[in-house]
Parts: C-alpha cells; structure tokens; sequence
C-alpha cells in the first residue's frame, strides 16, 4: 500500500496558539514536514493494539525528521526523549564552542579561525535553543494537551547562581583559575556539580585524587 494511503491512521497534531503554527514541535523550527508516530515504515509493528502507540502526525522541521526515520518508537514523549539525544550528539562540537569560548577570546584570534569559531558560536547557540524548546499546547482529535513551560535550571558555583552552564563555566575557571576544557570534563564526571568538580581538581593538584 502506497505511503500516503497509511496517513489515514494518524490524528494530526495542531497547535493552539497561531503564534506557534508552522513550527516544529521538537526544536521550534521552521515546519517542514509531518513526524508520523510510529513511523509510517514500522506501522505493521504496532497496529495490532497490543502494545502503546500514539498514531498521530507532529509537525517536524525537515532534520528533526531525518533525525528520527529510523526510530522505531510509537510515542511522542520517546521520541521526543530520542530527538533531544540526536541533536545533542549531532552538534556537541558547537555546544562545546559556545560554552567554552566568549567573543572577547575569539576577537584576539587570527582572522581565519574567528571565522570558525563564530560559526560554532552561532550554531551552538541555535542548538541549545533548540533542545530546550519543550513543545508548545496542541490539539489531537478534539482534545487539547497544554504543555507546561520548562522550570529554568539553575548552575550553582559554591551558593552563586547562573542561569545557564556557560555563564556558571566562565565564572568558576576565571575565579578558581581551572581550564574552562578541564572544568568542564570534571563536571560531568562529578554528578555534573562544579562544587564537586572543583574540589576534584584541588585534590588531583595536591596529590589527593
């Protein structure tokens, strides 16, 4: 049976708010394309009604999309879970540009790498906007779903607080003068705590690991 005779079988996912039409229920992009759950290639794996699967349609910009293809999972909350994975990993070289480097360092490069390093502050930027995009209130066959607003996190440094993992980074390497590169290895490998990590990096200096 031809793709588009399978469409059949999935509820459309429509936003609520006008502001919110025409993005990407993922990563609030430009929509491109529609996300079937369960994929429309996996459909006979789920369409006995034994197991969970949502059988809708969520509007996908076109990498989101392609991110997921092969994703054999029926539920708009795994596959959500399994997007934010991708794109994490897909651009983890930009995040860590973004993090690790602030445009007063890259202004003292040379020409050719500023270029490369504003690149990746551009699109690490743009991807961390993305993978905190948390969806927006919808409507599935007459029914709506409002989707509750991510608590900001909050990054500590020893009681001082920062709204984002980048600012509490420059603030504990330039205070506790760490490597931003090292600090942040130590964060993640201490329960992702910079107190943690920075006592981690006082004991390895004095020979008490």
């Amino acid at each position: 049976m031809p793709v588009k005779n399978y469409q059949k079988f999935y509820q459309p996912l429509i936003a609520v708010n006008s502001e919110d039409f025409g993005r990407c229920f993922y990563c609030g992009c430009e929509t491109a394309r529609q996300d079937f759950i369960p994929p429309i290639k996996f459909i006979h794996d789920w369409q006995d009604g034994h197991l969970q699967a949502d059988f809708i349609s969520v509007p996908s910009c076109n990498e989101c999309t392609d991110l997921l293809k092969n994703e054999n999972n029926a539920t708009l909350e795994s596959r959500i879970t399994v997007l934010k994975k991708r794109l994490a990993e897909k651009y983890k070289k930009a995040i860590r540009v973004f993090n690790h480097w602030s445009m007063e360092e890259i202004e003292e490069m040379d020409a050719a790498f500023q270029i490369s390093l504003k690149g990746g502050m551009r699109l690490g930027k743009e991807t961390l906007f993305r993978l905190q995009f948390a969806g927006f209130d919808y409507e599935v066959n007459g029914s709506i779903t409002r989707v509750a607003k991510p608590q900001r996190e909050v990054f500590t440094v020893f009681n001082e607080e920062f709204i984002s993992f980048r600012e509490a980074l420059a603030f504990a390497s330039a205070i506790y003068q760490i490597k931003k590169s090292r600090l942040s290895q130590l964060y993640f490998d201490n329960d992702e705590s910079f107190d943690r990590a920075i006592e981690a990096f006082h004991g390895l200096v004095e020979g008490n690991p």
